[in-house]
């Protein structure tokens, strides 16, 4: 048969002929359909939403900033005029806050850190342990374990060992003074010195304030912190010396204690808020 004749029958037996519009089943396309997505696929399409995402970025926040705060938290004492007040600290050590005064510290990690800040005055017993430190402006006092007392005033400063051994260091760091039992100290007009105390127990925890050679100015301000009075004087000297004794539970007793063995006459207003001296 001659090429030409075969060209020609094929075209004949290809007229007509109709291509199917599915491909068939062993496509790839159907081979693909036919497979099933892995659970490993599934779970690394999974989206969380925006909302719920921003949800737990907070409340993390929220959380960490509670933790901050409650690390850091503070607990503090404050004493009105004519008010005392006894503490108990977190280590059984106890603090009997004198008038007009403030204490505080932190409340956690209180074994590894036993600071105090006092501003004012107050009488410490001590439970051994760690180093206890009582922070005041004029500097530190640091014991183990003891029996003391300071006292911060605007105008002095004052320590007092009972028992045991305290460490003063100075606000500057710059000197530091060792006291053993009945050792005093005191910062008057920036000048410190020491002495001996002549009694077991602060007087005022037994409801009375002793001075000893000591301005008038600075007794004044106690009667006040006492019995939240207010004194008014124009002429009276008040670096005059005094020594004695007053106590807490009676005004009038108080002033004439202080002041009429100093030959000071005074006036006390009706409603006993205010004393007026010459």
């Amino acid at each position: 048969m001659k090429k030409k004749e075969f060209d020609n029958i094929i075209k004949e037996k290809l007229e007509g002929f109709e291509y199917p519009s599915d491909p068939p089943l062993g496509s790839w396309s159907k081979v693909k359909g036919a497979i099933p997505a892995s659970k490993k696929s599934k779970e690394q399409t999974k989206v969380i939403p925006l909302k719920t995402y921003w949800y737990a970025v907070a409340a993390s926040v929220i959380v960490i900033i509670g933790l901050f705060i409650g690390l850091n938290s503070t607990s503090t004492y404050t004493t009105q005029h004519g008010e005392h007040l006894a503490i108990t600290l977190p280590d059984g050590s106890t603090v009997r806050l004198n008038a007009g005064s403030k204490l505080s510290y932190k409340r956690f990690f209180w074994k590894n850190n036993r600071t105090i800040h006092l501003e004012g005055e107050g009488y410490f017993e001590v439970e051994k342990g760690n180093k206890f430190t009582v922070s005041t402006s004029y500097g530190t006092v640091a014991v183990l374990g003891t029996k003391f007392n300071v006292k911060s005033r605007t105008q002095s400063f004052e320590v007092n060992c009972f028992e045991g051994t305290v460490r003063f260091d100075n606000a500057e760091k710059t000197a530091y003074n060792l006291l053993y039992e009945n050792d005093h100290i005191e910062i008057l007009d920036n000048v410190l010195s020491q002495g001996k105390a002549n009694t077991d127990i602060p007087s005022w925890v037994n409801g009375m304030s002793t001075f000893e050679e000591r301005p008038l100015q600075e007794v004044i301000e106690e009667l006040q912190l006492q019995y939240n009075i207010t004194f008014k004087s124009d002429k009276t000297d008040l670096t005059k010396v005094y020594s004695g004794t007053f106590i807490h539970d009676n005004l009038e007793i108080a002033l004439k204690t202080t002041l009429s063995p100093m030959g000071i006459p005074y006036t006390l207003s009706k409603d006993k808020t205010t004393v007026r001296l010459p």
